[in-house]
């Protein structure tokens, strides 16, 4: 979905609906935190990264809507921060991320 703005020198643009990066980013962080939560109960330290790193992500699927580029590559940093942390418990957060991240980053 496509959006025309007028920019303060009166010329329109059109500009991309981010709402799939954003959906898939607040997803993917929340099953992160889930997992992360769960990771607290095993390996304290490791869970506390995870859930820094959902954070991140949720951040950066929220940053996404300002700029694709860079919420993009929060989103892909954070989901491979959550994969490393907490392994199986975060893979559901890690797909989700690194999908939004991807598509953030690559759709014009």
């Amino acid at each position: 979905m496509e959006e025309e703005i007028t920019t303060q020198m009166g010329k329109t643009r059109k500009e991309r609906s981010r709402t799939l990066e954003l959906a898939l980013g607040i997803v993917g962080g929340i099953f992160g935190l889930l997992g992360g939560i769960f990771a607290l109960i095993f390996i304290p330290e490791l869970g506390f990264s995870a859930i820094l790193a959902s954070v991140i992500g949720i951040f950066g699927a929220i940053y996404v809507t300002k700029n694709s580029k860079w919420g993009g590559i929060i989103l892909v940093i954070s989901s491979i921060w959550l994969l490393i942390s907490i392994s199986y418990f975060g893979v559901l957060g890690f797909i989700l991320l690194i999908i939004a991240g991807l598509v953030a980053m690559f759709r014009k």
